[in-house]
């Protein structure tokens, strides 16, 4: 299994910023990762800690998501449940049902690599979109 750190909102936060945006990083030699890559990457662990919550959860090869989130501000843990999918573009979708929050959770993004270093971006497009380093 390998563990990757999201790259947005809870799901896709990631533990470091890296310090290019998506511009830079193309500029650098990165390049979008092929939806085939991304799929081939299998079994992903997502780790996300934050101020008011951490997050652990496993993207299975099979394409369902199982976890937990655990509230700092004293709201308790849920079970993390849902799936996921990359589209035609190599975008990466997880969608997360918590229940003991009365919450769904969705967010995407795209991979790119640059050498070995996998970053996760908001937008195919923006080259000023942020982009957030793969911290192993």
């Amino acid at each position: 299994m390998k563990a990757l750190v999201p790259a947005a909102v809870l799901l896709l936060a990631a533990a470091a910023q890296a310090q290019v945006n998506l511009g830079e990083l193309l500029d650098l030699g990165g390049r979008k990762m092929a939806p085939a890559e991304v799929v081939a990457l299998g079994e992903t662990r997502l780790r996300s800690q934050r101020a008011d919550a951490d997050a652990d959860l496993t993207l299975r090869a099979d394409g369902t998501v199982v976890g937990r989130v655990d509230n700092k501000q004293g709201h308790g843990s849920s079970e993390a449940v849902g799936h996921w999918k990359v589209d035609a573009t190599g975008q990466r979708c997880v969608e997360v049902a918590l229940p003991a929050f009365r919450m769904d959770v969705r967010d995407c993004a795209w991979l790119y690599l640059l050498g070995k270093d996998i970053f996760f971006a908001p937008s195919d497009s923006d080259p000023e979109a942020k982009v957030v380093a793969y911290v192993r």
